[in-house]
């Protein structure tokens, strides 16, 4: 499984000794945070100016096996006390200081704070910074994505999720066919934006991820009402390509979905990871149901990492809904270099 770095307590600037330091504490866990990184990794923590790649402090630290937590102390030169900075801290390696690469998935996930001074206190969120590496334009091809740095099951990045774009990215870019009615979707090329629609789309990676792969598309993330803000902070900072947009609108799976949830007949649904609450389970093949009704031609994209066995009730429900599938797989690191596979799933009818 992947591990992500985030903060416990998230940065803050603060005077000791006549000097201005920055301070955090940080852990090294899974994607629910029920495990915590149980080998020796060095990190680089670095301060960089808001907006700029200028490097202003940075200092090499040791994550221990065995350890829930780790403080982060580095001291601002002087003069920059009041001047928004930033703190990174990655694993120490031939990984890009920037951004992690998709391809493939580092174990340990870098994670970049919001903008600090004395003055302005860091947001409880921490942002992850992606290369999609062959976007079809340049310009698209970094991915920032915001999540919380707190408990919420709905706010934050999961594996499946890192998958997904993975997949994405091979099928939309060619280096590989996928499963044949999802790569034919992704690429050939089109006389009209293809129209995906993502539920429980979370802060949003996959569908965001698409819409920057994809030179022509529109993305409808959907969700619960809480993510809302994450979702709406994650499409500001999106970089679709130049003829796909993306966007939001809540949606309930206990509610009917509208007849009008997208302009036309949609040509892709996405899901990632929404398969570990059996109770949930019947609305989300009753939505899929539903929306393949009223775009008949609609497949269904479904990545999970498998966390119990009640998760076998979504195929059941499924071949009792008439859908067929073919299924695929992403490997994603693990510690003691193990792996974990990713289930990927093309649904039809």
């Amino acid at each position: 499984m992947v591990y992500y770095i985030r903060f416990l307590k998230t940065p803050r600037v603060q005077q000791q000794k006549g000097s201005s330091v920055v301070s955090a504490l940080i852990c090294i866990t899974t994607d629910l945070g029920d495990a915590f990184l149980a080998q020796d990794v060095d990190l680089i923590a670095e301060l960089t100016i808001s907006h700029s790649s200028k490097i202003l402090t940075t200092s090499s630290l040791a994550w221990q096996a065995g350890k829930r937590e780790l403080p982060i102390s580095l001291e601002l030169p002087r003069g920059f006390a009041q001047q928004p900075v930033v703190l990174t801290v990655r694993p120490r390696g031939p990984q890009s200081p920037v951004k992690d690469s998709l391809c493939p998935v580092p174990l340990v996930v870098s994670g970049w704070s919001t903008p600090i001074s004395a003055q302005l206190p860091a947001e409880k969120l921490i942002e992850r910074r992606f290369s999609l590496g062959d976007s079809p334009e340049p310009q698209t091809s970094d991915l920032c994505i915001s999540e919380e740095t707190g408990n919420s099951i709905a706010r934050h990045i999961w594996d499946a999720a890192l998958a997904s774009v993975i997949y994405l990215q091979k099928v939309t870019s060619g280096t590989s066919e996928g499963m044949p009615s999802l790569g034919h979707l992704l690429q050939h090329p089109r006389q009209t934006p293809l129209q995906v629609v993502e539920l429980g789309a979370g802060c949003g990676i996959v569908g965001i991820a698409l819409a920057q792969l994809h030179p022509y598309c529109s993305v409808l993330l959907t969700d619960l009402p809480e993510v809302e803000e994450i979702v709406a902070r994650n499409i500001n900072a999106a970089r679709p390509a130049s003829q796909s947009t993306v966007y939001y609108r809540p949606l309930d799976w206990n509610e009917p979905p509208p007849e009008d949830l997208c302009s036309s007949a949609i040509d892709l649904i996405l899901l990632s990871d929404c398969t570990y609450n059996a109770d949930s389970l019947p609305a989300l093949v009753s939505t899929l149901d539903r929306l393949v009704r009223i775009s008949p031609g609609a497949i269904i994209l479904v990545a999970l990492k498998r966390r119990h066995d009640s998760e076998t009730v979504f195929f059941d429900l499924m071949q009792s809904a008439a859908f067929q599938s073919l299924q695929d797989g992403i490997p994603l690191p693990s510690q003691n270099d193990q792996v974990d596979q990713i289930e990927l799933y093309c649904y039809s009818r």
